[in-house]
């Protein structure tokens, strides 16, 4: 990552991680129809009202701050997405009733996936009362190939089947909650880990977001069935 020259660049625009699938997979999987803004190189604690030349120069260093190089990594870039709130208001939505981490199953008995189902809330939405993002949320898992998503409501991700798909891609679906299910993973080695991923959660009417870790665990009962 670096740093773009503000004083001569109007716009540098790439495709990210998930672009770049939708449009090697073909079908018309590419299609966009939104953009989000964000302003996650800028330091509000630089506005400086006691700027000898008046209220004119209060932002002058934050307007002059670099802008930082458009990269695919959902993780580094576009964090905090600038949102439209009701004036007055003084206090920003975010995503509740989901935990830091998550750890899904796979059984080596049967070849058996546990599965959980995710339910965001939201709070400090604008309507007393209101508990659930209006518009629902998007659930994006970064690594498709451990575990795949299916949503209680809204869409599943197109007909591309992430249930059978072994290659390490993301996958979106969208609803007011989800389910994750383990896919097969491999024994880990002695001494390794199991393998990991991250579930991030975004509310559609206010850009609110949490990301989860979701780790799938190996679960021999070979020695179980064969000494029972």
């Amino acid at each position: 990552m670096g740093y773009l020259n503000n004083a001569t660049t109007v716009l540098d625009a790439i495709l990210t991680k998930k672009g770049r699938e939708l449009l090697a997979r073909g079908q018309n999987a590419f299609n966009i129809t939104k953009f989000a803004l964000s302003d996650d190189e800028v330091d509000y604690g630089l506005w400086d009202v006691s700027h000898p030349n008046g209220t004119d120069y209060y932002g002058q260093v934050i307007e002059n701050l670099p802008l930082l190089e458009p990269t695919p990594d959902p993780d580094t870039i576009m964090k905090y997405k600038l949102v439209t709130r009701n004036v007055g208001t003084n206090k920003m939505s975010q995503i509740d009733g989901i935990q830091t981490g998550y750890t899904v199953q796979w059984s080596s008995l049967g070849h058996s996936a546990a599965s959980i189902t995710i339910s965001p809330s939201t709070t400090n939405l604008p309507t007393t009362g209101v508990t659930k993002d209006p518009a629902g949320y998007s659930f994006t898992i970064l690594n498709s190939s451990i575990c795949y998503l299916t949503s209680g409501g809204g869409s599943g991700g197109g007909s591309y089947d992430y249930s059978t798909d072994t290659q390490n891609v993301s996958q979106t679906v969208t609803g007011a909650d989800v389910i994750l299910k383990a896919k097969a993973v491999s024994k880990p080695a002695t001494g390794e880990p199991n393998p990991t991923t991250t579930l991030i959660v975004t509310g559609l009417s206010y850009g609110s977001t949490y990301a989860a870790t979701i780790t799938i665990s190996y679960l021999d009962e070979s020695y179980d069935v064969e000494h029972s």
